[in-house]
């Protein structure tokens, strides 16, 4: 299939771009160019958001599928640093909603058959530190409803949303939508939680120490699941049942022991069948940290049964 993705010098896109580089005709498109172009791909460099609509047109035309993954940053470092204030974060985020609207939209007048949409699993932040990190449940599911507290996660529930009308018909042909909401798609460094870290004043609350280490192990996502992901997202013939929207959300994590984000619609509507698990790729670190001698670290209160 002729693939459009965008956003394509990132890093979660360069792992998709590794797995589908040899079954696929790749249109790249960044504001600059991959650090490693895959061979036969094409690349055009452009900001969808200041792209005329002839531009536009030109980059959606002839593609089968689209992977979104293009991103305007919003905090200076990641989703839970100080800087700059959260509060001042929503414009920000806004244009990344604005970007997924000019994605869905030329997606379905170009005639593309399927968005797949980089989320991320920020869109139920609430639920996670709220609910699952003080055993109030054990898991979230890709229906339960998206809460966050924070700009970020609203952005990719509201672009996950945003997607269900054109999926619906609502606009004069069904596009199918995939909503990937990505864990953790580095590798779990355990220094990291050998303490805790206290929160710093306008820092979102994390968990840290144990609780933290705990947390990585559950959201990893290895190199080669995370291409399987993409790879699934892309080509699987039958997202949903006859007559049902064709609108999925996905997590995207490794079959992790300590997993606390339902991989089930990832299996059943992508056939999506991870192999890497956390638990065992870092188990010397999982006894050094989490075996009964290892009680001073982390958090002095219960640490979460994640």
């Amino acid at each position: 299939m002729k693939l459009l993705v965008t956003g394509a010098a990132g890093h979660v896109a360069t792992l998709a771009l590794a797995a589908l580089q040899n079954s696929h005709q790749l249109r790249l498109t960044d504001l600059k160019p991959p650090r490693s172009m895959p061979s036969d791909a094409t690349f055009e460099q452009a900001n969808l958001l200041d792209a005329s609509e002839e531009e536009l047109a030109r980059l959606f035309h002839g593609i089968d599928v689209v992977v979104h993954s293009a991103y305007v940053p919003s905090g200076e470092h990641e989703v839970y640093s100080a800087f700059p204030p959260q509060l001042e974060r929503f414009e920000a985020e806004l244009d990344n909603v604005r970007m997924a609207q000019l994605v869905y939209r030329h997606a379905l007048a170009s005639g593309v058959g399927r968005v797949v949409m980089v989320s991320s699993n920020h869109a139920t932040d609430w639920c996670e530190l709220s609910e699952v990190h003080v055993r109030a449940r054990e898991t979230i599911g890709p229906l339960d409803l998206p809460l966050s507290d924070n700009f970020y996660g609203w952005a990719k529930a509201s672009y996950e949303l945003l997607g269900h009308p054109y999926a619906c018909g609502t606009f004069g042909r069904r596009l199918e939508v995939v909503l990937l909401r990505i864990g953790s798609p580095y590798p779990v460094r355990p220094e990291r939680y050998e303490t805790s870290a206290p929160t710093e004043e306008g820092e979102l609350h994390r968990p840290s120490g144990r609780a933290g280490f705990k947390r990585a192990l559950g959201t990893f996502l290895s190199d080669r699941d995370c291409g399987q992901l993409f790879v699934r997202a892309v080509e699987a013939k039958s997202l949903v049942p006859p007559g049902a929207v064709p609108w999925v959300i996905a997590y995207g994590i490794s079959d992790n022991t300590r997993a606390f984000w339902s991989l089930q619609s990832a299996r059943d509507a992508l056939g999506y069948q991870p192999q890497d698990d956390s638990e065992l790729l870092y188990a010397d670190a999982v006894q050094r940290l989490l075996s009964a001698s290892a009680g001073r670290l982390g958090d002095p209160r219960p640490p979460p049964h994640i």
